[in-house]
């Protein structure tokens, strides 16, 4: 009898090893699970490429490699995994009509043939902030970002958030994205300015690791500011950088109430036994990435890159493992930005070295 060949499955890994290690088990055991769902006959083929995208690589990088993919016949890609790359990407996967599933924060990177499952979300991000400022009384508030192409979406909704909640932004301070010899003095410089015009609160949007290093500064500094990050804060659940992030308040996708995230947690453990796992909110991250793009490859009414497109756009309630429990991933002809709901993103806190959770967004 004749069997179906796999469907392949472009993955563009353009972020770090720490990440890309993780994200290939993670999609591997979903593949396994929808296999032993019996939803899907012909199973899939993963074909993997490593560019060296942003922060630190170049864009060219990755897009050599989203062509590649699409000229190994793989009928969807999944990458981009920078938001510099996500707004960069969406002409390119248009002309090529090869669906990509982005995976940066921004909203700019959504076209015809690209969608979103988002690694934080850059409008949550800066409400969910603003919600917490005020809801703690503070009215003041110094503000540091940094230079990737997207910072200007963090202060702009960061601004509309503030004038909405009654917040004043005193001053802001832009930061170098990557890592560079100058950035203690830089970080020096922003403290003492900061601190002239004793703010209630500092608010910062930041990129990767420059934003980890920022967090330690201001603890050593001395300055005992409230003080609140971006999903930057994805450092925090890094066991070996947590301590970093002492006393800082972070928006995450991971809630404790998920039961998504608890399950798929619990799955990856037992899969994989050696080893350390991921924290949850990459886990969950990776999980509804691959996840929203195999529904809609089950969904396609035929298996060619366009067939993909209309399926993804009927993806329709799903589950979602990033964001509080009832998170849901949904496309349509008009929205390729699939998490949805208030809770997408939500607060945690680094308190005596754990990692706890602080609350949700108080819409206001």
């Amino acid at each position: 009898m004749e069997q179906g060949d796999p469907i392949k499955i472009g993955c563009l890994f353009d972020n770090p090893a720490v990440n890309t290690d993780y994200a290939e088990r993670i999609y591997d055991l979903v593949a396994e699970q929808y296999k032993a769902s019996g939803r899907f006959e012909r199973g899939f083929e993963f074909v993997k490429v490593y560019p060296y995208g942003p922060p630190a690589g170049n864009f060219q990088n990755v897009l050599q490699g989203y062509y590649d993919l699409c000229d190994q016949g793989c009928i969807a890609v999944i990458g981009c995994n920078h938001a510099d790359d996500t707004i960069a990407i969406p002409s390119y996967a248009d002309a090529r009509k090869v669906p990509l599933m982005a995976l940066g924060a921004t909203t700019q990177g959504m076209s015809k043939f690209t969608f979103s499952i988002s690694w934080s979300s850059i409008p949550h991000d800066a409400y969910t902030m603003a919600s917490w400022l005020k809801k703690q009384g503070h009215k003041r508030i110094a503000v540091s970002w940094d230079r990737a192409d997207h910072g200007h979406e963090y202060m702009l909704h960061f601004r509309n958030a503030c004038a909405r909640a009654g917040l004043q932004i005193l001053t802001d301070i832009r930061f170098p994205h990557i890592i560079l010899p100058e950035l203690p003095q830089i970080f020096d410089d922003a403290v003492s300015q900061f601190k002239a015009l004793q703010p209630d609160a500092l608010a910062h949007f930041g990129t990767g690791w420059v934003a980890s290093h920022w967090a330690k500064f201001v603890n050593e500094s001395g300055w005992n500011v409230p003080r609140i990050m971006n999903d930057a804060f994805c450092g925090a659940s890094m066991p070996d950088y947590v301590d970093w992030y002492e006393g800082w308040v972070g928006v995450t996708m991971w809630d404790d109430d998920n039961k998504v995230t608890a399950k798929f947690y619990d799955d990856y453990c037992a899969r994989y036994p050696d080893g350390v796992p991921p924290g949850r909110e990459l886990l969950g991250h990776y999980r509804d990435a691959m996840t929203a793009l195999i529904e809609g490859i089950i969904l396609a009414p035929i298996m060619t890159p366009d067939g993909v497109r209309r399926g993804l756009e009927m993806v329709q309630m799903l589950p979602a493992a990033s964001g509080g429990p009832r998170t849901c991933i949904s496309f349509n002809p008009h929205n390729h930005r699939g998490l949805g709901g208030p809770d997408v993103m939500v607060l945690r806190r680094v308190k005596e070295g754990q990692l706890i959770m602080e609350g949700h967004i108080e819409l206001f």
